[in-house]
This record gives structure tokens, C-alpha cells and sequence, in this order.
């Protein structure tokens, strides 16, 4: 994209008897730096014009194509925006938006460049360059746009699977808490299982016990029982025996 930086300029300064012979000078002593590409050094001769004369536009103007020049994009924006806003030379004002629009080109800031180059348009209808390059912008605008527009609907997605991500997680947790929760309940169905075991056992064995204990009873009392009947028995024989027997006696014939 053509930029608009020399003969312009020195055309306006010869017409404008208000400034300085400094001023002028340091101007045109930039603006040879231009032509031998040395843009910093320029940029230095249109800053101390300023300083003699920070109204001067056409240093403003100039100092803005250095830094274009260096690729400070975002320093030349205003410089350009500066002298378009407040010059009263509508030649300057129209070249200052047409180098607006290729410093916002640039830098991919297509919005920009696409009303800058409008308004050097409004002021200058017949420039076919700024023409050219506002459709070259609007092209680029509107590519851009269908790009983040793509690009939107993949964070989209992105977020939808990251969300979806998040809903299998937490499912997968309370899957887990259920899980878990359901062998705490069953552990402890079998822990008052076993309880209930240990204590029928235990009863068991008590009743067992008991049962052992009564019969031990019982039987000491039945033998004792059975050992007063069987005294009484023998002592029976004994003394029916000791009744019944007959004693053989001589007679006396």
C-alpha cells in the first residue's frame, strides 16, 4: 500500500510563511532522512519541530510516516488521527485518514482501516488508492469476521465438551458416594448379621448350659433317690427273709 509522505508535504511548506526557518528546516532535514531510510532519525527532527511548534501539522503529519515506517503501528495511529481531526488543509486532513487506514491495515485492525480509508473518500472521492484499499479492508473484515466466527463456534464446542466433562465427572463421583455408601449399608447389614449370629449363639450355649446344669441336678437326685430305694428294698428282703424262715424243731413222740 502506497503511503503519502514527501511531495505533499513540501508543497504545503512552501505555502505557509507562519513557520520558522527552523522549523522548516528540521522538516525538510527529515525528510531527506526518509528518502535514505533513516526513519529514526527523522522521527527525531519532526519530534523537535514539534518542540519548536507543536502545532505545526505538517510535522505531526511526517512524524506519524516515521513511525509507520519503524512499524510502531499503535504511535503513528495517533499522529495520523491527530493532524486528521485538526488540520484545516483539507488535502492534509484526506492524506492523514488514507495513512490512518494503512497503519490500522497493518496492524490487522480491518474495522479501522475500513472507516479511515471512508473518510479520506468523503474528502477526496476521485482516490482511486484509497478506494482500492478500503475494498482490500472490507475483504479482510469480513474474512476475519467469518474466522472468529468459526472460531467462536469451536470455543462453543470446546466449552459444551468441557462442560459435558464435567457432567460425566460428576456423575461418575456420586456413582462412586452411592457406591460406597451402599457397601457401608451393606457392611453394615453384615456386621448385625454377625451380632445377631454371635448373640444366638451365645444364648444357645447358655441355654445349653443351663440345660446341662438342670440335668446334673436332676441325676444327682435320681441317684440319690434310687440309692435310699434300693436300702429300702434289701432291708425289705432282709427282714421278710428274717419272717419267713422256718425253724425245724424235734418233737417229743
Amino acid at each position: 500500500m502506497k503511503l503519502r509522505i514527501l511531495l505533499f508535504v513540501l508543497c504545503l511548506l512552501s505555502f505557509i510563511p507562519s513557520y520558522s526557518q527552523s522549523e522548516r528546516s528540521l522538516v525538510r532535514r527529515g525528510n531527506r532522512d526518509i528518502e535514505k531510510e533513516r526513519y529514526h532519525d527523522a522521527e527525531i527532527k519532526y519530534r523537535k519541530a514539534l518542540e519548536e511548534n507543536r502545532l505545526m501539522e505538517e510535522a505531526g503529519f511526517n512524524l506519524g510516516n516515521s513511525l509507520y515506517l519503524q512499524d510502531k503501528y499503535q504511535e503513528a495511529d495517533s499522529q495520523y488521527y491527530d493532524i486528521a481531526s485538526r488540520a484545516k488543509n483539507d488535502s492534509l486532513k484526506e492524506a492523514s485518514y488514507y495513512n490512518l487506514g494503512n497503519s490500522f491495515y497493518k496492524s490487522e485492525q480491518y474495522e479501522g482501516a475500513v472507516q479511515a480509508y471512508k473518510q479520506a473518500l468523503r474528502l477526496n472521492p476521485d482516490d482511486e488508492d484509497a478506494r482500492y484499499n478500503l475494498a482490500m479492508a472490507q475483504k479482510k473484515l469480513k474474512d476475519s469476521e467469518g474466522q472468529n466466527g468459526g472460531q467462536n463456534q469451536d470455543q462453543q464446542n470446546q466449552n459444551q465438551d468441557q462442560q459435558n466433562q464435567n457432567q460425566d465427572q460428576q456423575q461418575q463421583n456420586q456413582d462412586q458416594q452411592q457406591q460406597s455408601q451402599n457397601q457401608d449399608e451393606q457392611q453394615g447389614q453384615d456386621q448385625q448379621q454377625q451380632q445377631g449370629q454371635q448373640d444366638e449363639q451365645q444364648d444357645g450355649e447358655q441355654q445349653e448350659a443351663q440345660q446341662m446344669n438342670i440335668s446334673k441336678d436332676d441325676a444327682e437326685r435320681m441317684l440319690e433317690a434310687l440309692k435310699n430305694n434300693e436300702q429300702k428294698t434289701l432291708q425289705k428282703v432282709q427282714e421278710s427273709k428274717s419272717k419267713g424262715q422256718k425253724v425245724k424243731i424235734d418233737k417229743d413222740w
